[in-house]
């Protein structure tokens, strides 16, 4: 076998380095390519905050009314509604709901039993505006092809009309019959963070 000499050594070490770098370069371009091309979490206007149960004003006002009395956290027949604590990153004592662990049934019966009206009552299911559900198509196994779900959509109250699916039972959320209830952020598959959740955009200072 020859051996190389000093110069064609380098040579070809040269071209294996450059060859590797621009790999690299090229996967970087893709990588980024691919980010642009999948749609963000977080919407404009929208934005990762509390999940107030049906009925609650705009936060202020909500603030302004609520009195911590736990009449809407005993009401709920599933349990959705907690009260927050210190660890919560929402003023301790007020009610939220925590839609990736327990959906809101939209039974309504919070909005009959609060005394301040700090939840106005709400008698038809579609009028409730708690949050809009977001679909992350980066992990939704349906939109990523690791998997055929649904199950947002078999949950969903308003299925057909909140929620339609696609090719692989990929969802699409409708944000005009979206209520925001999180039964579809409850139910989705995945540990942790959920593809699909809800967003208020909610604010307090």
């Amino acid at each position: 076998m020859k051996r190389f000499g000093r110069k064609k050594f380098i040579l070809v070490f040269s071209r294996i380095i450059m060859g590797g770098l621009a790999a690299m370069v090229g996967l970087t371009v893709l990588s980024k390519s691919l980010r642009r091309r999948s749609p963000p979490l977080v919407r404009a206007g929208l934005e990762p905050a509390v999940v107030r149960p049906p009925g609650a004003l705009p936060e202020k006002d909500f603030m302004a009314r609520c009195i911590c009395c736990t009449r809407c956290q005993d009401s709920c027949p599933t349990g959705a509604i907690r009260l927050a604590g210190p660890q919560d990153a929402v003023p301790t004592g007020t009610p939220f709901i925590e839609a990736r662990e327990v959906g809101c049934n939209l039974c309504l019966a919070c909005t009959e039993t609060c005394p301040t009206e700090a939840l106005q009552p709400v008698t038809v299911k579609s009028d409730v505006r708690m949050g809009t559900a977001v679909v992350d198509e980066r992990t939704c196994v349906s939109y990523n092809r690791t998997g055929i779900c649904g199950a947002c959509f078999t949950v969903c109250p308003f299925r057909g009309k909140a929620i339609t699916l696609g090719l692989h039972n990929a969802p699409t959320v409708h944000d005009d019959f979206c209520v925001g209830c999180g039964l579809c952020e409850a139910a989705c598959i995945l540990k942790g963070v959920k593809a699909i959740r809800v967003f208020s955009g909610r604010i307090w200072t």
